[in-house]
């Protein structure tokens, strides 16, 4: 994976195996046998990013998310990922986080997840 990073957004090469989302839609027990990758199998994407890292090692919360499918996503194919921390603001003891995650090919937009994260 080559990464690069801009106060805030990082951006990633990757790559969904096959094997690996046939593992994951197996856990989740869907009967789905195309090629496309389901978007919540995305969710294991975050754990790549460098600015994301830090967040690994704390106890935080999700507590909202919105996707913007725009393409499905195929498998052994590769994409660009870019992660945005579009927020950060802490309301009492609270601080709040918001990111995005935008799966892209070609500088066309295939899927976007905006997610919420509250840590105490």
């Amino acid at each position: 994976m080559q990464h690069y990073s801009k106060d805030g957004m990082e951006v990633i090469n990757i790559l969904f195996n096959k094997e690996e989302v046939d593992a994951y839609k197996t856990i989740v027990q869907t009967n789905d046998q195309s090629e496309f990758i389901p978007v919540l199998f995305l969710a294991s994407v975050w754990s790549k990013f460098q600015i994301f890292e830090h967040f690994l090692k704390k106890e935080i919360y999700l507590r909202e998310t919105s996707v913007d499918k725009l393409k499905d996503l195929s498998v052994d194919t590769m994409y660009e990922a870019v992660l945005r921390k579009e927020k950060q603001y802490k309301i009492k003891s609270y601080n709040i986080y918001q990111f995005s995650l935008t799966i892209k090919k070609d500088s066309i937009t295939y899927v976007t997840i905006k997610q919420m994260f509250i840590e105490k």
